[in-house]
């Protein structure tokens, strides 16, 4: 069992961020565009959880969606090679159903499943900073997400896990 703190901050992308995100890499040296803070979405939520690494080496950390995110009744676990932290998988079962892959200056297509419908997104992960071991640690997911036929939003995606027999 472990002790997750998430954050996560929602932004309306600029169309030049999201064609020079989407069409060319890029480093450290973009920002983010700027915007009213009224413009920004912030969420925190504390969750417990579990951490599990498999006989393949892949660390899988698991917690229950509440109705703060809007997907109650869905289970999400955050995925990686521990070779490989920086390709990391977000899957989610319940309510909503998807499984969405974040590696660095890398562009994903994906299917995101709703009572209602299935659609389309693209995530362009701008970087991907992944510390966590099964001692607990952090991961930063910064990246776009553009639905098809809506505005783009860009993600700061903040993760911190602390095992709870500590």
């Amino acid at each position: 069992p472990v002790s997750i703190h998430l954050r996560s901050r929602q932004q309306e992308a600029s169309n030049t961020e999201l064609f020079r995100g989407i069409i060319e890499a890029f480093g450290d040296e973009m920002e983010l565009t700027a915007a009213p803070e009224e413009e920004d979405t912030l969420m925190e939520i504390r969750a417990q959880g579990t951490l599990e690494r498999d006989e393949d080496g892949r660390i899988s950390l698991s917690y229950d969606e509440t109705e703060l995110t809007g997907m109650e009744g869905s289970t999400t676990t955050v995925t990686f090679a521990e070779d490989d932290p920086g390709t990391v998988t977000m899957l989610r079962f319940g309510s909503v159903t998807t499984t969405l892959v974040f590696e660095q200056e890398r562009r994903h297509i994906c299917v995101y499943e709703t009572p209602i419908m299935p659609f389309e997104i693209c995530i362009y992960a701008r970087r991907v900073q992944n510390d966590l071991t099964m001692d607990g640690g952090s991961m930063l997911l910064d990246y776009l997400i553009e639905i098809h036929g809506a505005k783009a939003e860009r993600t700061l995606f903040e993760l911190h896990v602390v095992p709870t027999d500590r």
